[in-house]
């Protein structure tokens, strides 16, 4: 087998169509279709099932999926180790939760483009669970989430603290009047909204209702609504032109302590391109 066929048989794999993976890795689509065939006349299996709207993995397809993943995450670490007089360059995927983005990070990828122009960053956002997720199945080189990190394939070093705070409408003047049983949060997976039920659920406020959303701004603009309440981090809230649409509170003990983290794959050789990142984020910090 050739290291560039496992490549073309790992994009159709993960687009689950020849003609998105052709897109994906800048190739002809009948060439995608040739180079499975030709695999496939290779092995003496058949790798996929074809149907009229793409493809899926057959028993065998799965089989060799988790060797050319470790195949070609091998050969990238052996080209990173081997070319280290090479400045930081290639794709980088960062993962990160939507508050990250929108508050910490813009200053920190106006640095990191100016200083690594080579490199091309791209960051999906989603919750601390979903970037885990990710980075555990290798569809990004390196997260920022909040809470705990346990996974034994995982190393996590601290970023920074976070405050939560309780954001309400501007009508509560404070906690003890929070009777608002509706809560504005991001979907399953997010650490401020667990948080934030286990604050509800110690203090007796239940039953409430769940409204979800996909980004800051819509949590925002419903609470100064007066629909609900949510926690999020003070430094995301606490600028000159949202003051005045809510009111924010802190909170007790440990509901206000939230730590961020910058998490990466702990048996793989970083880029430098990732290395460069986690040097921003963390300039001095100790991996735990």
């Amino acid at each position: 087998m050739e290291i560039s066929e496992l490549k073309i048989f790992l994009a159709v794999a993960k687009k689950g169509s020849i003609s998105r993976a052709a897109e994906e890795i800048h190739c002809v689509q009948s060439n995608v279709t040739a180079r499975v065939k030709q695999l496939e006349e290779r092995l003496g299996v058949i790798l996929f099932h074809r149907k009229s709207r793409g493809v899926t993995l057959t028993t065998s397809g799965h089989q060799l999926l988790d060797y050319a993943e470790r195949i070609i995450r091998l050969v990238n670490e052996a080209e990173a180790a081997v070319s280290n007089q090479n400045e930081p360059n290639g794709r980088l995927l960062i993962g990160t939760m939507e508050t990250t983005a929108a508050v910490r990070l813009p200053p920190l990828l106006a640095d990191y483009h100016h200083s690594y122009p080579q490199v091309e960053l791209h960051l999906l956002t989603g919750t601390s669970e979903e970037s885990l997720k990710r980075l555990i199945d290798y569809q990004v080189d390196g997260a920022l989430v909040s809470g705990r990190v346990t996974h034994a394939a995982l190393v996590a070093e601290k970023a920074y603290e976070e405050e939560l705070i309780l954001v309400a409408p501007p009508s509560v003047n404070s906690l003890e009047q929070v009777n608002i049983l509706k809560i504005l949060v991001f979907r399953m997976g997010c650490t401020y909204r667990g948080q934030l039920e286990s604050w509800l659920k110690e203090t007796g406020r239940r039953p409430y209702q769940v409204i979800e959303f996909g980004s800051v701004e819509g949590i925002l603009g419903c609470i100064s609504a007066g629909m609900g309440i949510s926690f999020l981090p003070r430094s995301v809230v606490e600028r000159p032109h949202f003051q005045s649409n809510y009111s924010l509170h802190s909170l007790p003990g440990d509901f206000g302590n939230m730590t961020t983290w910058f998490v990466r794959r702990r048996r793989e050789e970083p880029s430098k391109a990732l290395l460069a990142f986690r040097n921003l984020i963390i300039p001095l910090s100790v991996p735990h």
